[in-house]
């Protein structure tokens, strides 16, 4: 019987409240460690880009109002890295949604929901074990 093999979500979310609640859940089943934290869109593109493909994260969740350069910023900067967005699967959240906001966001072809925040805590566990996608035969 093979091992599953866990995803890893890059999170860019100013908030180090909500990050430590959704690192202790995860710490509680043993998936923290999938879990990488930056504080801003600035950090985040500076990271993927020093890493080789194999080390990418599968996901990255992405608040909307980070500070420094904005989530919109972020998206137009990752769309110009071909090789670092094909394998990678953005999920944009916001803690108020407004139509405006997910018009711009899900035009990008990567970005795969506009979700409000709070997540439920067990969006980023979803993730993680792969159950986000049903799997098909």
């Amino acid at each position: 019987m093979s091992k599953k093999k866990f995803k890893k979500v890059l999170f860019i979310d100013e908030d180090e409240e909500m990050i430590k609640i959704y690192h202790s859940i995860l710490e509680r089943k043993e998936l923290s460690g999938q879990l990488i934290y930056m504080a801003n869109a600035r950090e985040g593109i500076n990271y993927l880009k020093q890493l080789k493909r194999k080390e990418l994260p599968d996901y990255v969740l992405l608040d909307m109002s980070v500070p420094h350069v904005g989530g919109v910023d972020f998206l137009q900067e990752f769309e110009g890295l071909e090789k670092i967005r094909k394998p990678i699967e953005v999920y944009v959240c916001a803690s108020m949604i407004n139509k405006s906001d997910r018009n711009k966001v899900m035009h990008y072809p990567f970005v795969s929901a506009f979700l409000e925040k709070p997540l439920p805590g067990d969006f980023l566990e979803l993730l993680i074990r792969d159950d986000i996608h049903p799997q098909t035969d």
